[in-house]
């Protein structure tokens, strides 16, 4: 590098610049002058010697898989060429080594016997914990819910036969030359297209494919599972070449995408790493000549830097957390009352089932009639309460519909779901009218949420910080993480073997915080060392010479170590309290209870919190966890779409073509050919179902065309194809009103289409027998909320306050009166200036059992592929669900998101977060950590950071 980059004048644009000179100055010269120069070159890595793996080198690694003899003799034979054999060594590592050395043990159930005796932990027993060493036999009941929780993971299970077939597909990918003659590895994966190159790259793997797919079906036993398995083997018939949906296709796509995609991730990170250590070094050196004040400079940066940690946890509820760690609020109470009347939720007409899994909730009920006093009970939570009660959001918002795929994007990127950077992604399933394409998350389609995030150009953490040292445990969209702990890994095995992830993710950063003590040491010895050469006369020459020598060793010792200290950034992802709080119930003993997910959680934020503690970077680290929704119990379900459309359909006289695109909840998932799907017209609508809470209608009889959205003029006057005239319409919007009357809480539907700067919405619900019809109305910042018969509208609840909170105090009553006068009595439907705004509307609802609803269902056709009717249930009932918890509906419980930030850089005058929405986390964490500004909708970010509210230090 050129010297000149190096001098005073040079340095003084960064150093001169308040807060940037100290804090800050390290990542600054990182980011623009030391990562900015990689060129992610093969080239420079074909010399070094692999590591090994599991302990063995990388043939003797390949000799012990399960490979046919023609397969393995192929792979080793190629192991010499370094086109071949450095990208599979690394894929390996990444799916073998980080996976394994560790025991199988419950970590969390081995502690818990260290602080309760016997006798306490057989009283804490549930279907996910029982006392000793060899679990008891379940119970049936048991047996339901377990069924139920192995149908919906979707995972992956890295043992020794996966390594093994995805060594086979990789073999047989480089076999026709995939893989070689990689310059510069690309910067994006490209998945596969219907070119005809791709096409006949998938017909010469899929034998391959077949053939391991039929071996693994040899050795299942009888059931569903064996039963999808034989249907994909069946595709691969000739007679079925060119079927859509063609399944063995499906699957052969899905795991060419899958082993290319990660194959190039992990040689990225492999070559990063490289590159970065050999510029780090080279800088220092060449800053050690040119001006050795700069290189102090920046190792004292290297030593005060900040850092940020993102915990991202699936379905953590505020206020239930509130609830369990301080009894005297109300939502336990609360929650205890509505499980005691869960009879009075059951519809009296429309036909419905009970879950069948019977909620356990003996230890709720023991918290609503007693105080419950235990130190070892939620000890994490009930600090982090303590100690942080202004910046823990009282009310957390989670956006409509509450729904993980929609959520967790949000919240791990804080993008918005529509507009330029947005995440595109409205829901767990969507219909996209421009390619005739409909999408559901729940099977091979999650592996193209990156891909529809990429395309939408959403930016995540690991993408904005590239040029610091990121760290993924267990998320998702983290192709420019630097050290990536996969999440359908950890989901795959994590359910069977728990704390999977958790015990992977914690052993790689307490290695971190070793090398990361060592690191600091050896900065600060570093610097010492060039003061002392800087004081040593020119005369001198041997001893400067040597001293000189001496640092320049320890400037290259310290660029092989300053990748495996502590992370600037980490993510982590905690899936289990949202996964088995569907099949047990969101309050029940298994989530709450001292041996439940929550207590386990606790358990493993306590010991994350240590390992930064141990490196000595706490105080200079800065904490924030969001939860992507809360959930609900479900006493009862229904299938909308049949209480809708059969007993529609006989009214008629004619079939309605109803396509059907979701699983129920606690059912299996759903495989679709990314290249060959099926076609969503000809069909009168498509219907998709999400968590128990929401389900979406797309219809196509619009006015303006098939690819747009229908509003509710097309809807009440519905054709159905195969209607005998085209005269003969349908009001859908009241046919299905007043099919699910009893169980429906409102839909919502377009009053008129809906863009960035404006749309009205029409909701209609049932209240005592009677159809309410209400209207709400955006125009850029301003919302509009009215009944169309006149009068108060009563469907989003805006006038009642919330049960599940302490009551308010008498100002904050005048103050929540003030707001109604405001924007509903004196708000003039012809005069937008005198509207509320969204911030308005966010003040009045924190207080109500809907936070931030209006501006929520304002939004929700922001983004086009919404769907042209939501249904949301009442609560206590389940739309399309076998299970008793859920999500994606209206209720506080689903709606009231976690969203807080802990660490010694908050002050003691944070103010307090009264009601933010959990898009906040990752700009708050940012902004922290780069010093730069965030700005809602500018640079692709949907949120603002709450920095400014933190008081930092």
């Amino acid at each position: 590098m050129s010297a000149s980059l190096f001098t005073s004048s040079a340095w003084a644009d960064i150093g001169d610049t308040p807060v940037i000179g100290g804090v800050f100055n390290a990542s600054e010269i990182m980011k623009q002058q030391i990562v900015s120069s990689l060129t992610y070159s093969t080239k420079l890595t074909r010399d070094i010697t692999l590591f090994t793996i599991g302990g063995m080198s990388l043939d003797a690694y390949i000799l012990t898989l399960p490979l046919d003899s023609k397969t393995k003799t192929r792979v080793i034979a190629q192991l010499s060429d370094p086109t071949y054999a450095i990208p599979l060594g690394h894929f390996l590592y990444s799916f073998y080594d980080r996976y394994t050395g560790l025991s199988d043990a419950d970590e969390f159930k081995h502690y818990l016997a260290t602080i309760y005796d016997e006798a306490q932990l057989k009283q804490f027993e549930h279907s996910l914990y029982h006392f000793g060493s060899a679990q008891e036999k379940p119970s049936e009941q048991e047996t339901g819910s377990a069924k139920h929780q192995g149908a919906h993971s979707q995972g992956i299970k890295a043992d020794r036969q996966f390594i093994a077939s995805m060594v086979t597909i990789y073999d047989a990918l480089v076999d026709i030359g995939m893989w070689q003659d990689m310059d510069t590895v690309p910067a994006n994966y490209t998945y596969l297209t219907q070119s005809a190159a791709d096409l006949q790259l998938v017909d010469k793997i899929q034998p391959i494919i077949i053939e391991l797919t039929a071996k693994a079906a040899s050795s299942m036993d009888a059931g569903e599972m064996k039963a999808s398995v034989l249907a994909i083997i069946e595709d691969n018939k000739p007679e079925h070449k060119g079927k859509v949906n063609n399944k063995a296709q499906a699957l052969t796509i899905t795991l060419i995408d899958f082993v290319r995609l990660n194959v190039l991730k992990a040689y990225r990170q492999f070559v990063f790493k490289t590159e970065r250590e050999q510029a780090l070094n080279a800088w220092m050196q060449d800053t050690f000549d040119a001006d050795s004040d700069a290189l102090i400079g920046f190792l004292e940066s290297q030593q005060q830097r900040r850092y940020s940690v993102q915990v991202t946890v699936d379905g953590l509820q505020q206020s239930l957390i509130e609830g369990l760690v301080d009894q005297s609020n109300p939502f336990i109470h609360r929650a205890y009352q509505m499980h005691s009347r869960a009879a009075d939720f059951k519809p009296q007409v429309e036909v419905t089932v009970e879950p069948e899994h019977q909620q356990q909730v003996k230890f709720m009920t023991q918290l609503a009639k007693e105080t419950y006093r235990d130190p070892n009970y939620l000890p994490f939570f009930k600090r982090l309460y303590r100690d942080n009660p202004n910046s823990i959001a009282q009310v957390g918002i989670s956006s409509t519909p509450t729904i993980s795929v929609r959520n967790l994007p949000i919240i791990k990127t804080g993008a918005k779901v529509s507009g330029e950077g947005g995440t595109g992604i409205p829901n767990f399933h969507f219909v996209d009218r421009s390619e005739d394409r409909a999408y559901y998350f729940f099977g091979n389609d999650a592996l193209q949420l990156d891909r529809l995030m990429d395309s939408h150009g959403v930016r995540t953490m690991f993408d904005r910080l590239d040029y610091l040292i990121t760290l993924n445990c267990n998320g998702q969209y983290d192709w420019n993480a630097h050290t990536s702990y996969d999440g359908l890994v950890n989901l795959g095995l994590g359910e069977a073997q728990r704390d999977y992830g958790e015990k992977r993710c914690t052993r790689e950063l307490q290695e971190r915080a070793k090398v990361e003590v060592k690191l600091r040491k050896d900065r600060s010895e570093l610097i010492d060392d060039i003061r002392g050469y800087q004081g040593i006369s020119f005369v001198d020459i041997f001893t400067k010479l040597t001293k000189k020598w001496k640092i320049e060793q320890a400037i290259s010792e310290l660029a092989k170590l300053d990748g495996q200290g502590m992370p600037d950034h980490t993510l982590i992802y905690n899936p289990w309290s949202d996964h088995f709080a569907h099949f047990t119930g969101p309050f029940s003993d298994e989530i709450i209870m001292p041996t439940g997910e929550l207590n386990r959680l606790d358990f493993w934020l306590d010991k994350t919190e240590q390992v930064y503690k141990d490196a000595g970077i706490y105080d200079q680290t800065l904490w924030g966890m969001a939860g992507d929704h809360g959930l609900s119990p479900v006493f009862y379900a229904l299938n909308p779409e049949r209480q809708v459309f059969d007993n529609l359909s006989k009214q008629l006289g004619y079939p309605l073509l109803v396509k059907k695109i979701s699983s129920d909840e606690g059912e299996g998932p759903k495989m679709t050919n990314a290249l060959n799907y099926a076609s969503n017209k000809g069909v009168d609508v498509v219907v998709a179902s999400t968590a128990g809470g929401n389900m979406m209608m797309d219809f196509f009889n619009a006015k303006s065309g098939w690819d747009q959205q229908p509003i509710y003029s097309d809807l009440i006057n519905w054709t159905p194809i195969n209607a005998p005239m085209q005269s003969d319409t349908v009001d859908i919007v009241t046919e299905t009103a007043n099919s699910l009357s009893e169980s429906l809480d409102y839909m919502v539907i377009r009053q008129r289409a809906c863009h960035a700067e404006g749309c009205q919405v029409r909701l209609i619900g049932h209240r005592d027998g009677v159809r309410l019809d209400e209207l709400v109305e955006r125009r850029g910042d301003k919302l509009f909320y009215s009944s169309t018969k006149g009068g108060v509208p009563k469907l989003l609840d805006i006038t009642s306050l919330n049960p599940y909170r302490h009551s308010p105090s008498q100002a904050e009553i005048a103050h929540f009166t003030e707001l109604q006068n405001l924007c509903m009595t004196q708000a003039k439907v012809d005069d937008v200036s005198s509207w509320c705004n969204v911030a308005q509307w966010r003040d009045l609802t924190r207080y109500t059992p809907r936070p931030d609803s209006v501006s929520q269902i304002a939004s929700l056709y922001d983004e086009p592929r919404a769907g042209t009717i939501n249904l949301f249930p009442k609560a206590g009932i389940g739309f399309n669900t076998k299970v008793p918890g859920r999500h994606a509906g209206e209720s506080f419980s689903e709606k009231d998101a976690f969203i807080g930030f802990w660490g010694t850089p908050i002050g003691p005058n944070a103010n307090t977060l009264k009601i933010e929405e959990n898009g906040s986390l990752a700009p708050t964490l940012y902004e922290f950590l780069t010093g730069e500004q965030v700005v809602p909708g500018e640079n692709g970010w949907g949120y603002p950071s709450l920095l400014n509210k933190l008081d930092i230090q």
